[in-house]
């Protein structure tokens, strides 16, 4: 399944997108890159990205959700994580501050605080930027598409 099986999945990836942009009249460069072995990213560039990524990156998650079904069909799994204009990148910062803020709420008044839903990447950003700090825990409550993250005051200590 080597080097052949990867540019063809690359290269069926690609060919997805393609289409995909041309249906939504949006023209955009596409880069797709393998930074390991089953894992593809791909960076979509161009003017007018705002209409891919949509509220809140919901649009780009769904973008990337039909790019990894359609790539998936034909066996062997691999995963798929579409970026726009750096979104991802600046979404994962501002998660982080929030995150950082919340907590010293939560340690100052002892009061737990629930954060609006988000999808499992980015509860995954909020429990990792919290995990080492002291006097706050997480977890996630609810179903999806409506799961949310409690960070929690904890008086014990980390361990």
């Amino acid at each position: 399944l080597g080097t052949a099986f990867n540019e063809e999945r690359a290269h069926a990836i690609r060919r997805f997108c393609t289409g995909f942009m041309e249906q939504m009249e949006v023209s955009a460069v596409i880069k797709v890159y393998q930074p390991e072995k089953g894992r593809y990213k791909v960076f979509l560039e161009g003017e007018h990205m705002g209409a891919l990524i949509g509220r809140r990156g919901e649009t780009l998650e769904a973008i990337q959700q039909l790019t990894s079904y359609a790539v998936n069909r034909t066996g062997g799994r691999v995963r798929v994580q579409l970026d726009a204009e750096g979104y991802r990148n600046k979404r994962e910062q501002s998660l982080q501050h929030l995150a950082r803020k919340v907590a010293s709420k939560v340690t100052r008044y002892h009061r737990s605080v629930t954060l609006e839903p988000m999808n499992a990447y980015e509860r995954h950003v909020i429990h990792a930027a919290l995990q080492d700090m002291s006097g706050v825990t997480t977890y996630s409550i609810g179903t999806e598409p409506n799961r949310r993250v409690v960070v929690a005051f904890d008086r014990g200590e980390k361990r």
